[in-house]
């Protein structure tokens, strides 16, 4: 029984032995031998003369023939005498959870050809008990992402200590802002943020060709630039939605989802998109092509700032206009992965109201037909509760509305034939039975049981119908009989304002 204890103790000490993380890609993405690495991070960090003392980077991390260049411009904005402490951010590319995952407990040290990176060990165990932290560590063994932005680290911030973070694929908005609140305690000014993602993965290999022509480099750097100025601009709801609609497969996209949430609600400052270019750009070919961007954060970290919330009011015409304009954006990115979800966050005046609560439908009609007419609608679909922003309801409800299983799937060539209209919900409630509804102002929700279905307030004046006449159709669109809103339903109204391209 003593050989059994002994041999346990045994195994829980030399777990905790202090240990360096060796080196897993060097001689792959960047060369081991020390003097080389040494010169050619030099090379790259060697920019011209520009603004210094940022306070957070995004970088890439592909190999360094393809990628260094950018890095060093992004690297070289840092003003390394003042680096204490760097928050270490990227993508696990090896291992899917939710969260940040932290290295090994009896993990010290980071190594690379040109030595050893300490860790700050403090920092990481603050952070250890946090739920949103506890991912699994070996997701660091393999992985290359944070690794790569070591030697440049080595070289601009020497003595720097190091807060390594991978970011699982399946961390969400909500997670990824509760993990950004937890790293505020972590900011000073000698604290910076780097994030290490590449962009646009495109080609064959990774299953997403999307775009083609000869001008295939010019429209991933486009997409590049619009989708890294939502980082510049601290947006993460226009990042977010940027990315989530059009598919664009940015690798690092939950780390960056972090990082704009921390410029959003802790940064006093101001962005620069300093480079975007592609690997095509590097190899002449564009068979297997990745995007590269560079993007630096100038400024102060700051407290946390909650956000306030607008109350939703009338909407005017011109935010109305603006809202349907989301709308479309919404469906010509996620059927072209384009850009124009992140054009929209650009230039939009409507910010305010769309962060507001609250419920909405898109509704799609063939052009130049009247509302009477067979064959008018082509999609309608919508976010019923106010449980979140009318821009995150509007993009979803677009979305559904490009799946609305009445229909074929959208195309993309149907867009340009199609008007779009937005109904922007008030909360719905509970009336007593239809004699409580008024025609060409209430929406209807009539449910029975699990059937269950709900009419516009347009709907019922477009067809020229009554209250009975609407009911019948309602109660046929849930599934039920004709009459089958006579006995034992559930009635609920709204109202809406509606905006639509045809105003």
């Amino acid at each position: 029984m003593r050989c059994a204890t002994y041999a346990l103790m045994t195994v829980a000490v030399s777990m905790n032995i202090a240990a360096t993380r060796p080196p897993a890609v060097a001689g792959a993405f960047y060369t081991d031998n020390p003097e080389r690495l040494l010169a050619e991070v030099e090379a790259f960090v060697e920019a011209p003369a520009g603004r210094k003392s940022a306070r957070a980077l995004v970088v890439p991390h592909a190999g360094f023939a393809y990628s260094g260049a950018v890095a060093g411009q992004a690297f070289a904005t840092l003003d390394g005498a003042a680096v204490r402490r760097v928050i270490l951010l990227g993508p696990s590319h090896h291992e899917g959870f939710e969260g940040g995952a932290l290295p090994a407990r009896n993990i010290t040290n980071f190594g690379t050809p040109l030595g050893e990176v300490p860790l700050d060990m403090k920092a990481i165990a603050a952070l250890r008990g946090n739920a949103d932290f506890r991912g699994p560590a070996d997701s660091h063994n393999p992985e290359h992402s944070l690794e790569v932005e070591l030697p440049f680290l080595q070289v601009v911030a020497p003595g720097a200590e190091i807060v390594p973070i991978l970011v699982g694929h399946a961390t969400d908005l909500e997670v990824a802002q509760r993990m950004a609140r937890a790293l505020v305690p972590l900011l000073n000014e000698e604290t910076i943020v780097v994030v290490s993602s590449d962009f646009t993965h495109h080609g064959t290999r990774y299953r997403w060709t999307p775009f083609d022509g000869p001008d295939l480099g010019g429209q991933l750097v486009q997409l590049g630039r619009l989708t890294a100025g939502r980082l510049a601009d601290a947006d993460p709801q226009g990042f977010w939605h940027q990315v989530e609609v059009s598919g664009d497969t940015v690798c690092g996209a939950r780390p960056l989802a972090v990082l704009a949430e921390l410029l959003a609600r802790a940064f006093d400052g101001t962005g620069e998109v300093l480079d975007v270019t592609t690997s095509g750009h590097r190899t002449g070919s564009w068979d297997l092509s990745v995007t590269y961007a560079g993007v630096a954060f100038f400024g102060a970290w700051a407290s946390w700032r909650d956000e306030v919330r607008p109350t939703l009011g009338e909407v005017s015409t011109a935010q109305g206009a603006q809202i349907v304009a989301l709308a479309r954006a919404t469906l010509q990115s996620y059927l072209t992965h384009d850009g124009s979800v992140a054009e929209w966050y650009a230039t939009s005046d409507a910010t305010g109201v769309s962060r507001a609560l609250a419920g909405a439908f898109v509704t799609l009609n063939h052009k130049g037909k009247k509302p009477i007419d067979p064959g008018r609608l082509r999609a309608c679909m919508g976010v019923i509760e106010a449980r979140q922003p009318l821009e995150q309801a509007v993009v979803q409800a677009a979305v559904w509305a490009a799946q609305d299983p009445r229909f074929p799937r959208l195309q993309a060539d149907e867009l340009d034939g199609l008007d779009v209209e937005v109904s922007i919900l008030s909360p719905s409630h509970p009336v007593p039975g239809p004699e409580a509804i008024e025609i060409g102002t209430h929406g209807i929700i009539l449910s029975k049981g699990r059937q269950r279905a709900l009419f516009l307030p347009q709907v019922a004046t477009e067809q020229g119908w009554d209250v009975e006449t609407t009911l019948d159709h309602l109660a046929r669109k849930a599934g039920m009989p004709t009459d089958g809103w006579r006995r034992g339903a559930r009635f609920e109204v709204f109202t809406a304002q509606v905006f639509g391209e045809e105003q």
